[in-house]
């Protein structure tokens, strides 16, 4: 797993750079309007990227691919005290997703004053397997690889069993609630699939533990599956909790499953224990909080 060291000696490589692009820090972080971002190669409008008000590790992590634990660096440059960043970039419409990182990555190496380097360190993980019995998988009926950048939804609706209804295509989206978790992937392949059961495998908000697919399962499926995720709550500690409390009470828990038991129950698919892996990490030495353009 060496894709960050690779990223980071490359992103200086060649003259690529946006059409336009422009970093802004906002007045306040506090403000109106939400966080979010669209656009980009893969999805519908592959020429123009916008995120609003986002934290520079949010930037980092979009640009780098990393996760928020395998990012060492300030507390401002997590939010933690820290300003807020809106990016926009133009590009031609067919620019790779190779390439509008090395894009991405020189530009907010150069805006910030960024200094930083890769550092390996090892991470638990899991091996996602096929339980005995086989699996419980139900095929997407669009078996095609989607070009298409995953697409989340914030308040959809719901059908009677709790999971979201969702238009056709790939898609994800997780209810949570003190009836417990309802999470429903749409068009997914398994080593995407256990990508994302990393959400689900640590304490709330943690992913220091790593899922790797061992199922040997090709194809794209549609999934659903339902759990108790009050255990992640607990072990997450106060902080989450509090910041939890007024939408997701702990209450006297869902009646559901743990996810890994849900995972054999329902999908005939099991998390097995493994030995840590070595995974590069980012560190970040230095960086300027106002960027250049400002």
């Amino acid at each position: 797993m060496c894709f960050l060291s690779c990223a980071i000696a490359a992103y200086a490589e060649g003259p690529l750079q946006f059409d336009a692009a422009t970093v802004k820090q906002l007045a306040s972080a506090t403000g109106p309007g939400s966080s979010f971002m669209k656009g980009g190669p893969g999805t519908d409008d592959p020429g123009r990227v916008t995120i609003q008000k986002t934290a520079l590790i949010d930037l980092l992590m979009k640009a780098f691919h990393v996760d928020y634990a395998n990012v060492t660096c300030p507390d401002w440059i997590r939010g933690i005290g820290g300003p807020s960043y809106t990016f926009t970039a133009t590009m031609p419409k067919d620019t790779s997703k190779h390439d509008f990182d090395l894009m991405f990555q020189k530009l907010l190496v150069e805006q910030f004053k960024i200094t930083l380097r890769h550092e390996p360190k090892s991470f638990p993980a899991y091996d996602l397997v096929v339980a005995p019995g086989g699996p419980k998988l139900i095929t997407s009926a669009d078996q095609s690889d989607p070009t298409a950048s995953d697409r989340h939804y914030g308040i959809p609706e719901m059908d009677s069993d709790g999971f979201a209804i969702l238009p056709s295509g790939r898609g994800s989206t997780v209810a949570s609630g003190p009836k417990g978790m309802h999470a429903i992937f749409q068009q997914y392949s398994m080593p995407e699939f256990a990508q994302y059961l990393r959400n689900f495998v640590t304490p709330l908000g943690d992913r220091t533990h790593y899922v790797i697919d061992k199922t040997g399962v090709a194809g794209r499926y549609d999934i659903r599956v339902k759990f108790d995720n009050r255990d992640s709550v607990i072990k997450a500690g106060p902080d989450v909790q509090a910041a939890l409390s007024t939408q997701d009470p702990l209450g006297p828990g869902s009646g559901l499953p743990t996810i890994f038991k849900a995972l054999e129950q329902q999908l005939g698919l099991r998390l097995v224990k493994t030995k840590d892996i070595p995974v590069d990490t980012l560190v970040i030495d230095h960086a300027e909080q106002m960027p250049v353009g400002n």
